[in-house]
């Protein structure tokens, strides 16, 4: 898990860029969302997804989790 001090920071994760952007749901609830970037294009983002967390920290976490293996994906579609 990521720290959950601050989390405003991109992470750099196997040559990309993964930006965290969980969003706030009904019933207080937050959302996955992120984008991928290679240098500084944008090459996926996803917003609102179905998975709901109780806290902003949470969904941070798991928005760079999934952001990881949409990641490696692409990078294993290239390989």
């Amino acid at each position: 898990m990521l720290s959950t001090n601050d989390q405003n920071e991109n992470i750099v994760y196997r040559g990309y860029t993964i930006v965290p952007l969980p969003t706030q749901g009904h019933d207080d609830l937050w959302h996955d969302g992120y984008q991928i970037q290679l240098v500084g294009v944008q090459i996926a983002s996803r917003n609102n997804t179905e998975s709901a967390h109780s806290t902003r920290d949470t969904a941070f976490d798991s928005s760079v989790d999934f952001a990881k293996i949409e990641v490696d994906n692409l990078i294993a579609l290239t390989e």
